[in-house]
């Protein structure tokens, strides 16, 4: 164990004052950063590690995301394979990071979103403490395969033979053997085996070659030359036979290959042709719109844009907009030097609340603001939240100043960097602007994508609701909208 307790100690004091911790946690870190294993300090799962230190999930970004800042960690954008879970690429900042999976081990291919199967990861700096996954090139074969390129938590889908059973766990069931071979190497390597399917897969080079095993059993054994050339696989027999079978590698190429041989049973090959479209399951973790969605994150990390001009795709966003209503009065009535401070506190005060319910601001438009959360729920918290909070702010301020306006809509959007910052495009984001403008004063309005989830009709069920159906502009048909006051507490009414 290689600690750097020097300098650990130095920025975990920087890292206790950057911030309102909850008591203990820095040095909870402190702790699990001398003492953890090295498995445990590589792609740390934030929600993980705050859910095993009984704190809330945001403390645990935050936590992490400070601790990047102050280079105790390292943070890694992961594209995980849906199918099997294998680490496809990892990226240290978001600007290098691409949408395209394919996975030569499984044959998947598709396209990520931030929201699936990007995966935000931590591990520890090797200035703070060196541990053995700095140096893959380094790592035993088992090491490699197994933990270096698998997600721990992914588990089988119920669906299928193992279901249930971590993805590791069953590879290692079915494996027969692994190796390294050399550049100019030549290795023997043998197994029995039965009806099914054989797997050879190179993970160091990412080349797979499926080798169908038959009933049948001859009589002498089975003697197969396995080369490797132009980073690709010959072999002398494209399909094996029940039994003994000796495969004699040769690595005729410059770089070292990590041979990998499993064997998929009949009833396993024939549940996963019929189930081609089911992906493993994984524990929560950190994704990629959870992470843009943390003002953490955005504060911190101001430089992490997408790179590119077309984006990357969010399945499922939350957007809010407020605007504030006659401030060109406000303006008028109190002169511009006042009004600017006041609506500046306004902006301040507003992000406190937003950034209590696990949003971010996105960006200010004149009076206006936009901002994003990774679920509904937190985004109507947030927004009751400023309403309720305005006439507190207001009464500080000596009289009824600031009247809010509220828009909540969610849907599909794409992130993408607009003015060197980080920002989203789509027609979700002109929805929430649009519902925006239909409220007066202290109004909410939510869309039916809001309405529709059931934590946000218990939660506004406190509050009067009153739906309606209206034109927005740019859209042709008339949409369902509800708008929801803070002010007349009384019964919802029925929709």
């Amino acid at each position: 164990m290689k600690v750097n307790n020097e300098r650990l100690k130095d920025n975990i004091n920087t890292l206790e004052k950057s911030h309102d911790w909850p008591v203990g946690l820095v040095e909870k870190l402190s702790r699990f950063i001398s003492d953890g294993n090295d498995y445990d300090l590589f792609r740390v799962n934030p929600l993980q590690f705050a859910d095993e230190h009984h704190i809330s999930s945001s403390d645990g970004i935050d936590l992490f995301l400070w601790a990047t800042k102050l280079n105790l960690f390292q943070m890694n954008w992961e594209l995980l394979c849906p199918v099997c879970g294998d680490h496809i690429q990892s990226f240290r900042h978001l600007n290098t990071m691409h949408d395209k999976i394919f996975c030569s081990l499984c044959q998947c291919e598709q396209t990520a979103s931030l929201d699936d199967w990007i995966q935000v990861t931590f591990t520890v700096n090797p200035k703070i403490r060196a541990i053995k996954f700095h140096e893959p090139e380094s790592l035993s074969i088992e090491d490699l395969i197994f933990e270096y390129h698998f997600t721990r938590g992914a588990r089988i889908d119920k669906q299928l033979p193992f279901g249930g059973e971590e993805m590791v766990k069953v590879i290692k069931s079915l494996t027969k053997g692994a190796m390294f071979v050399e550049p100019s190497q030549k290795e023997v390597i043998e197994f029995d085996i039965s009806e099914g399917m054989f797997k050879i897969y190179d993970f160091l080079n990412q080349n797979c070659r499926y080798l169908p095993v038959s009933s049948e059993r001859p009589e002498t054994e089975q003697n197969i030359d396995l080369r490797y050339v132009n980073n690709d696989f010959e072999i002398d027999q494209l399909q094996l036979n029940s039994g003994k079978v000796k495969f004699n590698l040769e690595n005729n190429s410059d770089r070292r290959s990590a041979f990998h041989f499993s064997f998929i049973p009949p009833d396993i090959v024939r549940r996963m042709s019929q189930n081609p479209d089911l992906t493993i399951v994984l524990d929560p973790y950190l994704d990629g719109k959870k992470l843009l969605t943390s003002q953490t994150f955005r504060d911190l990390f101001r430089s992490e844009v997408i790179q590119g001009n077309e984006g990357i795709n969010v399945k499922d966003l939350t957007v809010l907009f407020t605007d504030l209503k006659g401030s060109t009065e406000l303006y008028d009535k109190v002169g511009d030097l006042k009004a600017f401070d006041l609506v500046n506190s306004h902006f301040e005060s507003l992000t406190k609340v937003i950034t209590k319910n696990s949003g971010a601001i996105v960006k200010t438009i004149g009076d206006a603001i936009m901002a994003t959360f990774a679920n509904p729920l937190d985004a109507i918290k947030a927004a009751t939240g400023i309403v309720e909070d305005l006439q507190e702010f207001n009464q500080s301020y000596g009289g009824e100043n600031i009247i809010i306006k509220i828009g909540v809509h969610k849907g599909s959007s794409i992130a993408v960097t607009l003015n060197d910052r980080l920002d989203y495009f789509g027609q979700t984001v002109n929805m929430a602007a649009r519902v925006q403008g239909l409220a007066d004063a202290e109004e909410i309005y939510i869309t039916d994508s809001i309405y529709d989830v059931e934590e946000v009709q218990s939660e506004i069920n406190k509050y009067t609701v009153l739906p309606e159906r209206t034109k927005l502009k740019g859209i042709e048909e008339e949409v369902n909208v509800y708008k929801v006051l803070i002010e007349n507490v009384g019964t919802p009414v029925a929709v």
